[in-house]
């Protein structure tokens, strides 16, 4: 069984069309990019300005972001950043979860939500023709460097 993180199709639209996809989030309005919002942060240790463009989900009713990529560890023990969302932006909070178990649970709810055959709406690859066990999700989380950062608005 094998469980990937952002399909390398996502990996290689997010490439091709991630300038386009900025401007349709700061835009707004009806889209193909309705899901998707824009993190906007400074690195703790090198001062870059980032502009992230993410697919946003809803974990227990709070606003979750999936990722492996590096810039996570920016939310390390909480930061301020902004967010565009639908043409608004918004001060947020946003904390990283990088437990393996706490990854589990949330990409449960979210299969479990849109079924295994809707997971890859959600970036997620699954090889396999039934619901992932806990310990197969936490598995792949921690396989690949996994996290979620949750948004809170101040």
């Amino acid at each position: 069984m094998e469980i990937r993180g952002t399909s390398r199709l996502m990996k290689l639209m997010m490439r091709l069309f991630k300038k386009s996809m900025i401007e349709q989030i700061r835009k707004g309005g009806k889209s193909s990019v309705e899901n998707m919002i824009l993190l906007h942060f400074t690195g703790r240790k090198t001062g870059t300005h980032y502009e992230v463009p993410v697919m946003k989900q809803n974990v227990d009713g709070r606003t979750a972001v999936f990722t492996e990529a590096r810039w996570r560890v920016n939310f390390r023990g909480g930061a301020d950043i902004e967010v565009t969302d639908n043409g608004v932006r918004t001060r947020m909070r946003a904390e990283l979860d990088d437990d393996p178990d706490s990854m589990a649970e949330g990409t449960a709810e979210l299969l479990n939500r849109v079924g295994v055959k809707g997971a890859r709406k959600l970036g997620i690859v699954i090889n396999v023709d039934r619901m992932p066990t806990h310990e197969e999700l936490a598995d792949a989380a921690r396989r690949r460097n996994q996290a979620v950062i949750y948004l809170t608005p101040l």
